[in-house]
């Protein structure tokens, strides 16, 4: 019968829930929901900055491939050698711009006039001795049939234009020859040259007038070709003469052979029009396109030989290589349809569901107080969203490296706010984001995750704020040969490309040093942290709550020196943060500072206030000067972790000395009926008990040290006995349950506030004077 009773009993026990059960119950639940949909808003946003839906671009300049790249797609690209040639063929065709003054043409027929004067009023021999006659006949002075020709020639040119109306005629047949010239001018020969605009035509302007250019061929204002057209013209309106001036055919020649050796220049380069207007005609020529095949090789023009080049595996790509990959990806992209964007999207939310599930377990497994802390748990989360937006924005430069840069700076601030640990693994995993996300190989990965574990192991602590620039230093001189190292590895030639690039990665990493030294400050504030360097500012013996403890409570300053000289020892000998337990021990008992009198070490043997009070009175005044601390630590704006320290070290503890006044005081009126139980709640603290390791020896280090001054006699055995009875006390209170704190840690906390006390109490050589005394 009890076989079967013991049979039936086992199948009645309920079976533990099956796993998928306890998800449903788990996916039930606001909290879980809410954590979700900021991961969830957080993919989103990066699904939107970094394009999620399309192929990410992974060339830099200065990479080799490790293969000769060839087409994926059809697309059109630049053909920079037929471009730039059209480009030349248009400007070699522009017309460069000169300005026309016509003021010198018009001088120079007025001289002509008046040299016609003077032969018509001056003989030959008056006219001879004067050279004005040479002018238009230059012929040879030591050859006689010349000499009496030339004598022929000026009595028939001075018969001719004897008579006033011939001479004005003359003057008009002048003018009309001249029309064309006055109009395009003349020149020597062309002051630009081949390359700056065309040779064969020019645009000429009214000088003062570049609102009214005309286009002139060369050859009109050339003065070498103009010359004889010049004289065709003086013989053809001469002839249209010839009823009033006889032989117009001899009048015509002496006058070409005085103008001729005398044609000026009247036409000047416009150098800045013509500059700026060629520059503006090769502005508007359209680029020449070409199209490129799916398995085409891709080729690239070099801009400075204009030499056609294919992109060859161990070749690091240019600038201009990058254009041409740019060209095609966007190609490609635009090809792809709806489906493929799909299954791209379906990965990148893949991807960072991985990301943000490995983020989640760490916590809930290692650091269970961030998760639950919905607001601590969307600070990271925005932290990891800042971090990735500016790396991919200033990943965009492909020339730069500078992603290493937000990814270093964010490992740094992750474990100065939070721990080490923690930066390295968020660290890692935005790392790996970027890197899978732009589609960058394993070698990004391994240089960005070397970066940020070196910065995260390197902010252990902060006491100045070199350390951050020095901390720069120390990661750019791990990320440059690991940055050649690995990239060697994975096939890139070591080659001067490698080193610029490793030198890049170095510069962004000192860079991130010093970025953190300015935004030091204002993480501090932002996060209600206290680095090393803020705890060390808080210790300054000038702090005003510290001098006002000086002069109104002395004895509790001297207590606080004691505490914080022995917390430190104690909190560093368990691996805790030395510096905040002394910096705390100097402000914990700032609250005393309210009714300092009614403290025994601020008495200096006076009478004691609390004889005059019944135990639960004084105990009240004792018990306020923590919530007194909390009010004037807030009131002088000391940091939170401080106040955190003021409002734990006493936990919930019993006040001792004043329960068992009351206890006593209470067994004295035993029998009277009216007498009430007493109640320890009534002479307890009120807490919180201690949460952190830092708490829980500032707990131990200010009740020992006050215990120890009660010693009549503090041997090291005494000390020895007091310390351990005080820590077993307050561990048999429960006052470390909260804290984290283990039995070892505990001991080794014993251990060295036994070493500070007996240091604090050491024997003394006694003098022969004083023994006689």
């Amino acid at each position: 019968m009890s076989n079967a009773s013991s049979s039936r009993n086992r199948w009645m026990t309920p079976a533990p829930k099956a796993p998928l059960r306890k998800a449903a119950e788990f996916m039930k639940r606001s909290d879980v929901w809410a954590r979700i949909g900021l991961c969830a808003l957080t993919a989103a946003i990066l699904y939107v900055v970094m394009f999620g839906w399309e192929e990410p671009f992974s060339y830099r300049v200065r990479q080799a491939p490790v293969r000769d790249l060839h087409a994926n797609t059809s697309f059109l690209y630049e053909d920079y050698k037929a471009t730039v040639e059209k480009r030349d063929r248009v400007r070699r065709n522009f017309l460069c711009f000169y300005a026309n003054d016509p003021q010198e043409l018009g001088d120079l027929r007025l001289a002509l006039i008046n040299d016609v004067f003077k032969i018509k009023q001056q003989e030959f021999g008056e006219i001879e001795k004067s050279n004005v006659w040479s002018k238009f006949f230059p012929a040879d002075a030591n050859d006689e049939s010349e000499t009496a020709a030339d004598e022929e020639s000026f009595n028939l040119f001075r018969e001719a234009i004897a008579a006033d109306e011939e001479l004005a005629t003359l003057r008009s047949a002048i003018d009309k020859a001249f029309l064309e010239i006055d109009k395009h001018g003349l020149l020597e020969d062309l002051a630009h040259e081949n390359s700056q605009g065309s040779m064969e035509e020019i645009e000429v302007y009214p000088i003062g007038n570049f609102e009214d250019p005309h286009r002139v061929i060369v050859s009109q204002v050339r003065i070498a070709e103009v010359a004889d057209d010049l004289h065709r013209r003086l013989v053809d309106e001469l002839g249209k003469e010839s009823a009033v001036i006889t032989d117009s055919n001899l009048v015509a020649q002496r006058i070409f052979d005085w103008l001729k050796p005398q044609l000026p220049t009247t036409l000047s380069w416009d150098e800045p029009r013509s500059k700026a207007g060629a520059e503006e005609a090769v502005r508007k020529v359209e680029t020449v396109m070409k199209q490129i095949e799916p398995g085409d090789q891709l080729e690239q023009q070099d801009v400075r030989v204009i030499d056609l080049r294919g992109i060859k595996a161990g070749l690091p790509l240019g600038s201009e290589d990058i254009r041409l990959l740019r060209s095609e990806h966007a190609a490609k992209v635009r090809s792809e349809g709806l489906g493929v964007k799909a299954i791209r999207s379906m990965m990148f939310f893949g991807l960072f569901t991985a990301i943000f599930s490995m983020f989640c377990q760490y916590l809930y497994y290692r650091d269970r107080n961030l998760l639950d802390d919905l607001k601590q748990f969307a600070v990271l989360l925005g932290l990891m969203l800042v971090t990735l937006t500016l790396a991919w924005v200033v990943s965009m430069n492909v020339e730069w490296r500078a992603e290493i840069v937000p990814i270093t700076i964010f490992a740094m601030t992750v474990a100065i706010v939070y721990h080490i640990e923690l930066a390295m693994l968020l660290a890692a995993m935005v790392s790996l984001a970027f890197t899978v996300a732009h589609g960058f190989g394993l070698g990004e990965f391994v240089i960005l995750t070397a970066a940020s574990s070196t910065a995260s192991l390197m902010c252990r602590t902060i006491r100045s704020r070199t350390k951050l620039v020095n901390i720069g230093m120390i990661v750019a001189a791990v990320v440059f040969p690991t940055v050649i190292g690995v990239s060697f590895l994975l096939g890139q030639p070591l080659a001067w490309a490698l080193v610029t690039d490793a030198l890049w990665f170095a510069g962004g990493a000192g860079v991130a040093g010093l970025v953190m030294t300015a935004l030091l400050p204002f993480l501090e504030r932002l996060f209600d942290i206290q680095t090393d360097i803020s705890l060390l500012e808080l210790s300054d013996a000038n702090h005003p709550l510290l001098k006002e403890l000086v002069q109104r409570a002395p004895g509790t300053y001297n207590h606080s020196i004691n505490v914080a000289s022995m917390g430190e020892a104690a909190a560093e000998a368990i691996g805790a943060n030395g510096l905040l337990c002394r910096v705390g021990a100097y402000f914990h008992d700032v609250g005393k500072l309210r009714k300092p009198e009614y403290f025994i070490e601020n008495q200096a043997g006076g009478p004691n206030k609390h004889d005059d009070l019944v135990p639960t009175m004084s105990t009240l005044v004792i018990i306020a000067h923590v919530k007194d601390g909390i009010e004037i630590g807030k009131k002088h704006r000391l940091p939170q972790r401080i106040i955190d320290l003021i409002e734990q070290h006493h936990g919930t503890t019993l006040v001792e000395y004043f329960y068992r006044r009351a206890a006593k005081q209470l067994e004295s009126q035993i029998g009277d009926e009216a007498v009430t139980p007493l109640d320890d709640s009534d002479y307890r603290y009120p807490g919180p008990r201690p949460q952190t390791p830092e708490a829980a020896v500032m707990m131990l280090a200010d009740t020992v040290e006050s215990a120890s001054r009660a010693l009549r006699e503090p041997a090291p055995a005494r000390i020895e006995s007091l310390v351990r009875e005080i820590a077993k006390k307050k561990f048999d209170d429960g006052q470390f349950e909260e804290c984290n704190i283990t039995i070892k840690q505990l001991n080794t906390i014993q251990e060295s506030l036994i070493k500070s006390l007996n240091a604090m109490y050491h024997a003394r050589v006694k003098y022969p004077e004083s023994q006689t005394a």
